[in-house]
């Protein structure tokens, strides 16, 4: 891979979901906050890229006092704090303005946009996603849907769909950081359910990476549970 990698890494939950007293994205997972994982596998995974970690304003001294706790001084050094949004298209703005305006040579990097809640992404994945977009433009990372479809039709009736027509999407989303840039401040609205949507909207292709199902988000107990499971595995 000839380009500079970076990431864009959104950690907006409020944990309601979860049931807990405090953000989803500062649970604790076999010993460290599930954001911390989340740093990491990024972080260890390219020693050039650098994060633009997006967070609610009164978030930040929390995880700073994480940051420090766990991650080593010189990974931290690459993680730069931005401050959240209404929306999250809002909150991806922040990060990726941030960094369009923090690095240099801005056209020879790429940049992945990544939930912060989604601690398990390999490096297999990260590898082939970031070659797929330096490649193509832009790459979305999914795996194959597992359960049958039905289409719900309006007068309540309802058909079956094949299932291998359809993708479960994920993050990371990468793109090439000006293209995905100019995207956003083209945006006509907010109303898009993540970031290859808004791209392909302004006329740019998408094209799929292989994920993991292994990749998961953290957003209810249930999901914690599987993730200590998946967390041990990946260990051994």
């Amino acid at each position: 891979m000839a380009k500079r990698p970076l990431a864009v890494i959104v950690a907006g939950g409020s944990g309601k979901r979860m049931g807990a007293s405090q953000p989803k994205q500062f649970l604790p997972l076999e010993g460290k906050p599930i954001l911390i994982h989340t740093l990491e596998r990024f972080l260890n995974w390219n020693a050039e890229l650098e994060i633009a970690l997006v967070l609610p304003s009164d978030h930040s001294e929390t995880f700073l006092q994480m940051g420090n706790q766990y991650l080593e001084k010189d990974l931290l050094s690459r993680v730069h704090l931005c401050k959240g949004g209404k929306s999250r298209t809002e909150s991806v703005w922040s990060g990726l303005s941030f960094l369009f305006g923090h690095v240099s040579q801005v056209e020879d990097c790429l940049v992945a946009i990544h939930d912060g809640v989604r601690p398990f992404v390999s490096e297999k994945v990260l590898e082939h996603a970031f070659q797929l977009a330096e490649d193509e433009g832009a790459a979305v990372v999914c795996v194959p849907v597992k359960a049958s479809l039905r289409q719900k039709g309006k007068d309540g009736n309802s058909v079956a769909v094949d299932r291998s027509e359809f993708v479960e999407v994920q993050t990371p989303q990468v793109f090439h950081l000006v293209r995905i840039y100019k995207a956003f401040t083209q945006r006509p609205h907010d109303n898009f359910t993540d970031d290859a949507s808004l791209y392909q909207n302004q006329g740019h292709k998408v094209v799929i990476a292989e994920g993991s199902y292994d990749n998961i988000k953290i957003t209810t107990p249930e999901d914690l549970s599987v993730g200590k499971e998946i967390l041990l595995r990946q260990q051994q």
